[in-house]
């Protein structure tokens, strides 16, 4: 059992997670008290077919022989976690590729954070080639973190020392880390576009992520399958989810998508012919698992014509615009050469995806780029008046296009 005056964050000792609400009582008022947080989450994704949050790792001010203090949190223990994300909200976090995390935090705790400072971002907006949270602790503080625990299965207990070594570093450094960023932006007048790109993590993350059911199926390569390929691909998905969901493991280790895909070819040039004479199928497997594969395969192959899926709808098509290549070409001509300048990746400036969004609607002015999807105020600032020259040159005539038709609308 915790205690109330255990210190489960020493540094000269492996903390242990707190599991009771003695324990935590301690963390809060830290919390509450900090400036700010710095935050990670270990999940359990490589193991599990239900994805769960296993681990909360928290750095923060105090007194130790650093300055700061270390916090782990076991949500595994059963213990009411709603006074720590009380005690959270409107705090500043920091955190490392924040995406996976603030949607776990999202899906598993409905909780979103107001202000983030993402250090990986940081890193990109700071032109800086190694991104992940071991280039910067060898930079920032000269040292190198264990990578074998990455794939670790974080939902097992006890953790053992390695892992819980693991955790603590994967927060000690963000406040040294996040301190030389902050100052490495601010030299180069980014603050307002590293600020900007968080606040946008936060609200996508805070966006509901849900799936149609009747297409969570469609996996990549199918697209341009027949229907009656997409039948058998669909009985199969839904097999490896049953099984996956049954097993409580992900769904590739049933069977890979390049595993399915392959069986689903043979399936079709063999109808009712035995599984066992096609494809290789893991050895591992459970003599019942060959059998409801079997069955699976059986049931699409025995489903009429009229039941098979059709093909997965096709987003409608702009008028075909001979001119678009030309304004693609020099929007990316454009943006390499501000990319060159402020000696940046083109894409953090503005992936392709979003260049061809903008050479098919055409914008005329700065206030034209806002309807870009994902499009932020600090690339109109940037990259606006570039863009719009680019689109204006001979090589890139716009043409008599209607607005209808700028806007990509038939």
């Amino acid at each position: 059992m915790d205690h109330p005056h255990t210190t489960q964050w020493q540094t000269d000792a492996l903390p242990q997670p707190i599991t009771t609400a003695e324990g935590l009582a301690p963390l809060l008022r830290a919390i509450r008290s900090a400036p700010e947080v710095c935050m990670d989450t270990e999940a359990d994704s490589l193991h599990h077919y239900f994805e769960k949050i296993c681990l909360l790792q928290f750095t923060l001010p105090e007194l130790d022989a650093a300055g700061l203090m270390h916090a782990l949190v076991d949500p595994l223990a059963g213990l009411d976690l709603t006074p720590l994300f009380d005690a959270l909200k409107g705090k500043p976090l920091v955190l490392h590729g924040a995406d996976y995390d603030l949607r776990m935090l999202r899906g598993d705790f409905d909780f979103v954070p107001s202000v983030i400072f993402d250090t990986m971002l940081a890193a990109r907006f700071a032109g800086q080639s190694g991104l992940g949270l071991d280039k910067l602790v060898e930079r920032y503080a000269g040292k190198h973190l264990d990578h074998g625990a990455q794939k670790a299965d974080w939902s097992q207990r006890p953790l053992p020392p390695r892992l819980l070594k693991y955790s603590v570093e994967d927060t000690s450094h963000l406040p040294l880390i996040a301190q030389k960023l902050r100052e490495e932006l601010a030299a180069l007048g980014r603050t307002e576009w590293h600020r900007q790109q968080c606040r946008q993590l936060i609200e996508m993350s805070a966006a509901s992520q849900m799936r149609d059911p009747e297409h969570l199926w469609r996996i990549k390569g199918s697209f341009d399958m027949d229907r009656q390929s997409l039948a058998i691909l669909r009985e199969l998905w839904r097999w490896r989810d049953h099984e996956a969901r049954k097993w409580d493991r992900p769904s590739f280790m049933v069977l890979s998508n390049e595993k399915l895909l392959e069986l689903i070819v043979w399936a079709k040039e063999h109808p009712r012919e035995d599984i066992r004479h096609g494809p290789a199928l893991p050895k591992r497997w459970p003599p019942w698992r060959f059998r409801t594969l079997q069955e699976a395969v059986r049931r699409a192959w025995d489903l009429p014509a009229a039941q098979w899926p059709l093909p997965a709808p096709r987003g409608k098509r702009p008028p075909y615009d001979p001119r678009f290549g030309l304004r693609l070409q020099a929007l990316r001509t454009a943006r390499d050469a501000v990319a060159k300048r402020v000696q940046l990746n083109p894409a953090i400036l503005a992936p392709n995806g979003m260049l061809e969004a903008i050479a098919a609607r055409i914008p005329w002015s700065i206030e034209d780029f806002d309807s870009i999807e994902k499009w932020l105020p600090w690339q109109s600032e940037v990259l606006g008046s570039p863009l719009l020259e680019s689109l204006k040159r001979p090589s890139a005539p716009r043409g008599d296009s209607s607005p209808a038709e700028r806007n990509g609308i038939s």
